[in-house]
């Protein structure tokens, strides 16, 4: 099975409280499982930051949705790829809430400067410290 991943950030297009995030995680979950895709959402400094892993037809659809999803504004590529194997065997979809202190505990400072991301070529956008995060995180709970 060919294997891909995708990451990505955007901003939300309504605000979303715990109650509509676990709304969303459940039903997102339940899709993934079905779609054999699993990955990791985190929520940094009112950003989603998102990694998806899976079959690479599945991730190619489910990224297209995501891209005309109404939820998700200013969506911008991160990072994408080939897999070996998966980061995650058993999370359908894992979230975090990432605070500015664990964002100064792994790259040194708090303001990532998010906003800027839109304004940068994609070789820039690679070497951006949310990505560490993202990784971090990806390692930690895979």
């Amino acid at each position: 099975m060919d294997l891909q991943y995708v990451s990505y950030m955007s901003n939300q297009a309504n605000i979303l409280n715990e109650k509509d995030i676990e709304d969303l995680l459940f039903q997102v979950r339940e899709k993934n499982k079905r779609l054999t895709i699993t990955g990791l959402l985190l929520l940094i400094q009112g950003k989603f930051i998102q990694y998806i892993e899976g079959p690479a037809k599945e991730i190619d659809k489910v990224y297209k949705k995501i891209k005309n999803d109404p939820r998700h504004n200013e969506l911008l590529l991160l990072d994408k790829g080939e897999l070996e194997e998966r980061q995650f065997t058993d999370w359908s979809m894992a979230y975090q809430k990432v605070k500015d202190a664990d964002i100064e505990k792994l790259v040194g400072y708090k303001d990532l400067k998010l906003d800027e991301l839109f304004f940068v070529d994609k070789d820039e956008r690679s070497a951006h410290p949310v990505l560490k995060i993202l990784y971090n995180f990806t390692k930690n709970l895979s």
